[in-house]
């Protein structure tokens, strides 16, 4: 099973949200004290893959050294951002969800504006500032499963193209 994955940290690199959903189950977000990892190894215990988006260099460090959790060696991680680039793709992902029409609610809002989400809740407890930094997670993690198919249909066209490239037919059949 599948686990899409994206944390928010404030701005001394603490993580204040972490939204997953997991195929068949759902979508789970943790904020504040709820964050623990326990909570996170408890979500993620039944899924195979991880997948995010620039996760292998954010995302998954970020939890390890916050919960002393290892997830790459519990579960296979698939990075978008590293697929993006071996399909030769430019941009963030705000910038491809722009590109392949994925609908966002929350547009310019990007991570430092997370960030001062976070402050005005922390600091204000404007509940308000919370709902949208939940929901500009939401978006995050929910819109890497669209992501991911436009990347996989993208491998499937070049592997199509590859194969009458080197002459091999192949015959799709209805299921």
């Amino acid at each position: 099973m599948k686990a899409y994955l994206d944390i928010e940290t404030d701005r001394s690199g603490k993580v204040c949200v972490i939204g997953v959903f997991l195929q068949g189950q759902g979508f789970v977000q943790m904020y504040g004290t709820n964050i623990t990892a326990e909570n996170l190894e408890e979500i993620l215990s039944q899924a195979t893959t991880i997948v995010t988006f620039n996760g292998d260099l954010f995302d998954l460090p970020v939890l390890e050294k916050s919960f002393n959790l290892d997830l790459k060696s519990r579960h296979l991680s698939i990075d978008l951002h590293k697929v993006k680039k071996k399909l030769g793709i430019k941009g963030g992902l705000k910038e491809l969800e722009k590109m392949y029409g994925i609908p966002r609610n929350t547009w310019g809002i990007n991570g430092y504006k997370a960030i001062l989400l976070w402050e005005k809740y922390q600091r204000t407890g404007r509940s308000e500032a919370l709902a949208l930094l939940l929901e500009y997670n939401r978006e995050d993690v929910i819109n890497l499963i669209a992501l991911e198919k436009v990347f996989l249909d993208h491998m499937e066209e070049r592997r199509m193209e590859d194969d009458n490239d080197s002459g091999i037919v192949r015959d799709q059949l209805p299921v």
